[in-house]
């Protein structure tokens, strides 16, 4: 076993351990936390502090900002939504573009392009863009030409 092979006890133990930056990090605001707590005095908050507090307008303000945020948030949320939804109908009409294309190239009169129609028409079977149902009907399209096509070797199906 190698260092590098996944489930080695020496890359395991090294997963476990902590980089020393962060336990640099970690120290070093721990002793600013002990250094700012001794300094500045903890505030003893009354009645009147909370009424001064609640009113003043750093709250508001912070209250806002949170507002803001969330707001933002949301806005985010659906903007992101709605580009998903749009981009999944737009590769659906690019599907149903190239079914239709598919479709009438496999019932084409041309040599080489029924064939061509055709095996365009079976690789558009199980795109990821797809739904089942446009899948089963692409799967019935292409069966009922390709029967068609079996049925009569000697003659294409449209010559009958």
């Amino acid at each position: 076993m190698s260092s590098t092979d996944p489930k080695s006890p020496m890359s395991s133990a090294r997963q476990k351990r902590l980089p020393a930056l962060w336990w640099l990090f970690a120290t070093l605001g721990l002793a600013v936390g002990v250094i700012t707590g001794l300094i500045i005095p903890p505030p003893y908050p009354d009645g009147q502090w909370w009424g001064m507090f609640l009113t003043s307008a750093g709250f508001g303000g912070s209250l806002a900002v949170v507002g803001a945020s969330i707001a933002a948030a949301i806005a985010f949320h659906n903007s992101r939504s709605d580009r998903s939804q749009k981009r999944d109908a737009d590769d659906l009409a690019q599907w149903w573009g190239r079914f239709t294309w598919a479709c009438e190239k496999a019932v084409s009169t041309k040599r080489g392009e029924s064939e061509m129609g055709l095996s365009v028409l079976t690789s558009l079977i199980d795109a990821p863009w797809a739904r089942e149902e446009d899948n089963e009907m692409a799967i019935g399209v292409a069966n009922v030409i390709n029967d068609a096509m079996t049925a009569a070797p000697a003659k294409r199906w449209w010559q009958r």
